[in-house]
């Protein structure tokens, strides 16, 4: 009776808070065991060396326009110096107070790290890996972004991999031959040649025409505001 009433009360905290973040443009998620999690990230961002008592890694992320939406109705959309950034740690933040725990954020450096949001996401079942460099969600395709992750004492229910979605092996690339670089001529995407790019093409500056040129989710494209912000903020597309 009372692990019945523990899994009950994690599932009704998971979806207030689930409820929350949905409405500051957070509209997907997924949950890693803390062995799951540990396997994927540096040493400096392992549960173990943070919150030993974790047993649940949330992946926050968010598809489409509705983050940027939400960002830009903020008050750090006005006032911070890094506005998305402040905009992301505050909604984190409160997720992770709500469930006992530790919000960790994708654009901080832990041990001189950066740990592996696209792995992570992956293993939480939000999408595949892709030519992009980036996940490919089901429904939005590239425009999606994986900003931070909770980690909480509560056991939630894991999420597991896309089984059966793999799109990018039998699709004839248009993202390549959208491409103005190299970035994409490989087996793998470059993020050095993407950058060189960049900085060369001026089209490249405010938009990535590779991104656009992906069949999955092209009506979920980010608008011109949004990627623009995306482009002056990022290293890749």
């Amino acid at each position: 009776m009372t692990v019945s009433a523990d899994v009950t009360g994690s599932a009704a905290r998971l979806a207030e808070v689930t409820q929350r973040l949905r409405a500051a443009g957070f509209n997907l998620g997924g949950c890693l065991g803390v062995a799951r999690y540990d396997g994927l990230v540096p040493s400096a961002w392992r549960a173990s060396a943070l919150l030993p008592e974790t047993r649940t890694a949330v992946v926050l992320g968010a598809g489409g326009r509705a983050f940027y939406d939400a960002f830009r109705a903020a008050p750090e959309g006005r006032l911070a110096a890094d506005p998305m950034d402040a905009y992301t740690r505050r909604v984190a933040g409160d997720a992770a107070e709500r469930l006992d725990g530790l919000a960790l954020l994708a654009f901080e450096l832990r041990g001189g790290c950066f740990a592996d949001f696209v792995a992570l996401g992956r293993a939480a079942g939000l999408g595949a890996a892709s030519r992009l460099g980036l996940l490919l969600h089901p429904v939005f395709g590239p425009w999606m972004s994986l900003r931070a992750l909770v980690l909480t004492p509560l056991s939630l229910p894991e999420s597991r991999p896309l089984a059966d979605f793999d799109p990018c092996p039998a699709c004839a690339a248009p993202c390549a031959a959208a491409c103005h670089g190299q970035a994409l001529a490989g087996a793998r995407f470059d993020p050095a040649a993407c950058a060189a790019t960049r900085e060369r093409e001026l089209a490249c500056r405010h938009r990535c025409d590779a991104r656009r040129a992906c069949v999955i989710g092209p009506e979920h494209r980010y608008g011109e505001a949004a990627e623009a912000h995306h482009m002056g903020s990022l290293g890749s597309p």
